[in-house]
């Protein structure tokens, strides 16, 4: 069966032996495909990956020069972005640890070389710290007098800035610019119950667990080898319930595994931190196992071992729609016929539907509507309310479409669902009986 371009990519960029061969699928690719897939490689985080992989496998004259020449300059100006992110990054845990904030960093460099080999193959887009309650203010005012801007942010737990005049940043060829605008994100926790409605996740992280890291000259404090695993998890659990997930954090989970499946100290300790957690447990598994299933990165013994006791409607999701799901257009809210994002909520009330928890007046919490972020924003900057060109940037009508027809395609899917749980549970109820 002919795949999708952006399917043939991912296969190429896989970790399965025979990954190096897929290339032979770029010769069917039109040049109006090539451009799709550039596009798509932006906006999916892999370009760069995509780029080190024909170098390494020594296939780069499998892809027209252009898309090659494209590439390189693309990777250029983003070495120059990440020395100057880097930079940056250094300067503020500076400042940071002059005014006695206690902070891990996350995500972005922390990730190196655990889940990327390289910094400059990532595309980095913000920076991300867990701060604990008492150092927030402090962490605030350090921001605000570096000339950073609060932004509206829908989770209680985290502490949105961006620098001051400038953009929200663009998922465009110019986004590897140094000059981007980049965004600095305060975490008091890594995962909100409230925002995410599902069953509560146990706090994992604190600052005062952080341990030391060093990359390229830079020394700071971020998260051991297994929190920073469970964050990713996490990570992807909240975009997931978002409807979209950037498929390069998919590959970076894989990247972990593939270096790191048989060490057997390294799982004990997950499943000592995970600490009984059912709905965590089971995260780990739809991360763990979506990863294979896209980039065939191989599984921990204890991921097998968790993933046979997992509840049957996350089990028909893995099976039938993961791997569908996860090349969901993108941007999540671009315009396509029927998008299969919101797919995601068969998995999400696996979870959903059991949550008790409920806010002092006895409803669920819901997440800020996009009204309430414009309105945020305009509170803060009421020159915006004239600005033309933001309100474009909002693309209501687009998003407004995306959810009527993503909507759609959810209830028209919904009676296969049903089909196919039904038939999972006969199995089930079959297989007992034997």
């Amino acid at each position: 069966m002919k795949h999708a371009p952006a399917e043939d990519i991912v296969d190429f960029l896989s970790f399965s032996s025979d990954a190096p061969n897929r290339v032979s699928a770029f010769k069917r690719f039109h040049p109006r495909e090539w451009a799709q897939v550039l596009r798509w490689l932006n906006d999916a985080g892999l370009a760069f990956y995509f780029l080190q992989k024909l170098k390494d496998t020594d296939t780069a004259d499998k892809v027209p020069a252009w898309v090659l020449s494209h590439l390189e300059q693309n990777f250029t100006a983003n070495q120059e972005r990440i020395a100057d992110l880097t930079n940056r990054f250094e300067a503020l845990n500076q400042l940071f640890d002059r005014a006695g904030v206690r902070y891990a960093a996350l995500k972005g460099l922390s990730l190196v070389p655990q889940f990327c080999p390289d910094s400059s193959l990532r595309y980095q887009g913000d920076f991300d710290y867990l701060v604990d309650d008492q150092s927030l203010p402090a962490a605030q005012q350090v921001l605000l007098e570096s000339g950073y801007s609060p932004k509206f942010s829908p989770s209680s737990q985290e502490y949105i800035f961006i620098m001051s005049g400038s953009a929200e940043p663009s998922r465009t060829a110019d986004q590897y610019r140094a000059a981007a605008p980049h965004a600095v994100e305060l975490h008091l926790d890594m995962w909100d119950n409230d925002f995410d409605k599902v069953p509560s996740v146990p706090k994992l992280f604190f600052v005062q667990h952080a341990t030391a890291h060093q990359y390229n000259g830079l020394k700071f404090l971020a998260l051991s080898d297994e929190d920073a695993f469970l964050l990713q998890v996490l990570h992807a659990c909240h975009h997931f319930f978002s409807h979209w997930i950037r498929m390069s954090c998919v590959f970076e989970i894989g990247y972990f595994l593939n270096r790191r499946a048989s060490d057997t100290a390294l799982w004990e300790r997950i499943a000592e931190r995970v600490n009984g957690s059912m709905v965590l447990r089971e995260f780990v598994v739809v991360v763990a196992e979506l990863t294979s299933n896209v980039f065939a990165a191989p599984l921990p013994q204890l991921v097998r071992v968790w993933g046979s006791t997992i509840c049957p409607g996350s089990r028909v999701w893995l099976d039938h729609y993961a791997r569908h799901w996860a090349f969901c257009e993108l941007p999540v809210h671009q315009f396509a016929l029927f998008p299969r994002a919101k797919l995601i909520r068969f998995l999400h009330n696996q979870y959903k539907e059991n949550r008790s928890a409920t806010t002092p007046e006895g409803t669920q919490p819901r997440r800020p509507s996009r009204l309430a972020r414009i309105a945020f924003s305009i509170k803060n900057q009421p020159s915006l309310v004239l600005n033309v060109a933001w309100w474009k940037r909002q693309l209501l009508i687009r998003r407004a479409l995306f959810h009527a027809l993503a909507g759609l395609r959810y209830f028209c899917e919904l009676p296969r669902w049903l089909w196919l749980n039904r038939t999972r549970m006969r199995s089930a109820s079959l297989g007992g009986q034997a």
